[in-house]
């Protein structure tokens, strides 16, 4: 429920500042980071359905596209794309912002809040900014899908079948199907509670991973197609290019989740998959098993996330970006 370093009283304090604050807003904006995936809008959408239980105005905004995956959630249509005019005409006293380390990865809203908006910073990165008025971090939980399920067993929400798939959809894609080493025995315990509320687990599996559309299939195909390995196939590599992107119909969100290919070998410690986001920028996802500090890389290029998952943009062209994060990956292989 919390980090070794937080005491009971202590998390019960944060609740109840948390509650307080809310109590007292009016309107209240819930955010969470660009290009959206699991937890960002499975954490949303609960968080959303509870305060429009206790009768708040809730305004739900994202910058990106929703992958197609995550459109079986329920309520997911209700997730505005932020365009100009629609945030010319928003109004909040409170924010919500949901795994977020820094307030500018949730994208153009965060030129609304100014200090008169109080936030409620909520997030397991560990290097959170703590920007908010209130900061709830905790970097040991493993999803913030998992930290919001904890709030709302400490209000006694009762959490329907939409909020627990919700939920449940936010934990497990943020653990990696539950294999990631931040899935601990309360995460399990907790998913298993969801199920009790109503979340179907293969449903919501098929949905997210066994559902794809035949485009992003032969994208996958394309990526697999040209897999590098470096340092004695301890590092594996795939590059998405617009050329792929152009030859199979599919769009940039197709490519959700195929960076998890990369850990598929055996006897890969780290994966790299740089996708080509103009002639002179890339964006790079980085995975690892234990032992790897993929986000000391990512934050090279001033990115960042977890020691096992972490990703960065990198202003240069895709092959003198590989090339320079080559470089890094050698510097840990190869003991330098």
């Amino acid at each position: 429920m919390m980090n070794s370093a937080v005491t009971e009283q202590n998390i019960i304090q944060l609740f109840s500042r948390m509650n307080e604050t809310i109590d007292s807003a009016q309107t209240i904006l819930v955010a969470s980071h660009i290009d959206p995936d699991g937890d960002a809008l499975g954490t949303q959408l609960a968080f959303a359905a509870y305060l429009k239980s206790i009768d708040k105005q809730v305004i739900l905004v994202r910058d990106g596209n929703i992958p197609d995956k995550y459109l079986f959630l329920p309520g997911v249509n209700e997730i505005p794309y932020t365009s100009e005019e629609f945030l010319d005409a928003l109004e909040f006293d409170t924010a919500i912002i949901l795994e977020c380390p820094d307030p500018k990865r949730i994208g153009r809203t965060n030129e609304l809040l100014d200090s008169s908006v109080r936030i409620l910073n909520i997030d397991h990165h560990l290097d959170n900014a703590n920007f908010g008025a209130v900061n709830w971090i905790n970097s040991s939980a493993s999803s913030v899908g998992e930290m919001v399920y904890e709030y709302f067993a400490w209000l006694g929400y009762k959490i329907n079948p939409d909020v627990a798939t919700s939920l449940f959809t936010a934990i497990m894609t943020d653990t990696g199907r539950f294999r990631f080493d931040s899935t601990s025995a309360r995460t399990l315990q907790i998913s298993g509670e969801l199920v009790a509320s109503g979340a179907r687990p293969q449903m919501i599996t098929d949905q997210i991973y066994f559902s794809m559309q035949p485009q992003a299939m032969k994208l996958v195909g394309k990526i697999l197609n040209n897999i590098e390995y470096y340092f004695d196939g301890k590092l594996c590599v795939l590059m998405m290019t617009d050329d792929m992107l152009k030859e199979t119909g599919a769009s940039r969100h197709d490519s959700e989740g195929i960076v998890d290919f990369t850990l598929f070998t055996k006897g890969v410690d780290a994966g790299l998959f740089i996708k080509e986001d103009s002639e002179n920028s890339v964006k790079a996802s980085l995975r690892s098993r234990d032992g790897v500090n993929v986000a000391s890389i990512a934050g090279t290029f001033g990115g960042g996330g977890h020691f096992n998952a972490a990703g960065c943009t990198i202003e240069l062209p895709i092959e003198t970006a590989k090339s320079r994060l080559l470089e890094l990956f050698g510097e840990v292989f190869n003991g330098a």
